[in-house]
């Protein structure tokens, strides 16, 4: 991983900061595809960005799950960037390979962060694939700035077309008193479908990730209908079968009801974490929808 020096506010600490990225270094070997590494400057702080696949292939943006990173993504990259040019953002408003030097307060600011981001990456237009908190952040983004995203794919996103159970909530509290890898598999809903475990290296960086956390870290506000209703652009949503943060039957509901031109799907035998639990299923219903095929 880049060395950085500087100290963010997303983290506790710099010690923190830098033992954590020590973590993160060892997740992105999980990586099997060449990649490049940048920051961009924004006026929130630096976003770590990976970038993989080549410069003239059409671009598609990867926004990752809370306390994941990129890497998390280590199963989709080399099957995404084969026909298009990834970038994988980490988001900075939570313990991230990013900087964060000026905390996010409101939705407004986490599109502005990522709009400036864009703008850094030099898209002017782009297809946006957003996991969980990263789907929300999609959403977000696309629903202020339609014009600048030409597909949008959301995966499990949270606050967005169902708000989260309240047992979210006591399965992160209990993750942060006692980060074993047992309650880290119990909060994103993993082993409900008897998945194979997830590599010792994620779930380190995950569990640094929980236990240096800052309180500037931002948390995803419920998304209204008008703010929904605004995503006109070509929308997939994937919902895992055995979804754990939020009712599906009512997502499932909520999302018809507003986003018109939408593909929606619940994922077999999928958990929170869909493009690690089916990482071939997810990668190829990706690439069909961006490539407009019959998905």
């Amino acid at each position: 991983m880049m060395e950085i020096k500087e100290a963010g506010i997303n983290f506790k600490s710099i010690e923190s900061q830098r033992e954590y990225f020590e973590a993160y270094g060892e997740s992105l070997k999980l990586i099997t595809v060449p990649f490049e590494e940048e920051y961009v400057d924004t006026d929130y702080g630096k976003t770590y960005v990976i970038k993989t696949g080549s410069v003239g292939n059409p671009p598609l943006v990867l926004l990752h799950a809370a306390s994941c990173g990129s890497p998390i993504w280590y199963k989709n990259l080399e099957a995404l960037s084969e026909t298009h040019r990834v970038y994988a953002i980490d988001l900075i408003g939570e313990t991230s390979g990013s900087i964060m030097k000026r905390k996010l307060s409101d939705p407004v600011d986490n599109a502005a962060w990522l709009n400036q981001t864009l703008m850094g990456l030099k898209l002017k237009n782009t297809s946006i694939c957003g996991l969980s908190i990263g789907g929300w952040n999609a959403a977000n983004f696309a629903s202020t700035f339609p014009e600048k995203v030409e597909k949008l794919i959301l995966i499990s996103p949270v606050q967005t077309f169902a708000k989260m159970y309240t047992s979210y909530f006591f399965k992160i509290m209990k993750m942060g008193f006692n980060p074993t890898r047992e309650n880290v598999e119990a909060y994103i809903g993993w082993g409900s479908t008897k998945e194979a475990p997830l590599p010792d290296s994620i779930i380190r960086q995950f569990t640094l990730s929980v236990m240096n956390m800052n309180s500037n870290a931002s948390f995803p506000r419920w998304l209204g209908s008008k703010q929904i209703a605004n995503l006109k652009m070509p929308v997939m949503v994937l919902f895992g079968e055995n979804e754990f943060a939020f009712d599906t039957k009512k997502a499932i509901k909520r999302a018809m009801k507003y986003v018109r031109n939408s593909h929606i799907e619940v994922v077999p035998q999928a958990s929170h974490l869909i493009p690690v639990s089916r990482p071939e299923y997810t990668n190829s219903k990706i690439l069909s929808f961006l490539r407009n095929e019959d998905i």
